[in-house]
C-alpha cells in the first residue's frame, strides 16, 4: 500500500481502480461542452478497461466524441469520515453499427436509470487511472 506522506491518503493502484470501477454502476462524466467543464451522471459498465454507457442526443453527444473526457465514482462514510474516489482519464468515442465493437457494444449489460431511448453509444477510452482512499 502506497500513502501520500503529505495528505496520508493510499494511492489506489490500477487494478484497485478497475475493481471499484467494475463493482458499481452509475458515475459521472466530465466533458467540456462550449468551452466549459460540465459533469453529468451517467450508466455505465467497465468492458474491459474501458467505460461504456448509452445516451440520446444532447451534451454528451455533441460535444463527447473525439475529445478528452474524464469520469469518476466514489463512495463515502460521512459518519467514519472515509471513503475513496476513482478517477479515469481517457478520450471520448461514439461506437457506431460501422465500428467492430458495435455487436459487443450492444450485447453489454447497460441499463440506463432515465427514461427515454437511449440510442447512442459513448466509450472512454482510458489514459490514465488514479484513486485515493482515506481510512
Amino acid at each position: 500500500m502506497t500513502v501520500e506522506p503529505r495528505t496520508e491518503l493510499e494511492i489506489l493502484d490500477r487494478e484497485t481502480c478497475l475493481a471499484l470501477l467494475a463493482g458499481d454502476v452509475v458515475g459521472r462524466v466530465g466533458i467540456t461542452d462550449h468551452g466549459a467543464p460540465r459533469i453529468l451522471p451517467v450508466n455505465y459498465v467497465l468492458d474491459g478497461e474501458s467505460i461504456v454507457f448509452r445516451t440520446a442526443p444532447g451534451t454528451k453527444l455533441d460535444d463527447g466524441p473525439r475529445a478528452p473526457a474524464c469520469f469518476e465514482i466514489d463512495e463515502f462514510d460521512r459518519e467514519n469520515r472515509t471513503g475513496w474516489s476513482v478517477l479515469v482519464i481517457g478520450w471520448l468515442e461514439e461506437v457506431t453499427p460501422y465500428d467492430r465493437a458495435w455487436q459487443h457494444v450492444q450485447e453489454l449489460p447497460i441499463d440506463p436509470w432515465a427514461g427515454g431511448t437511449k440510442d447512442h453509444v459513448l466509450r472512454l477510452r482510458p489514459d490514465l487511472f488514479t484513486g485515493r482512499r482515506i481510512r
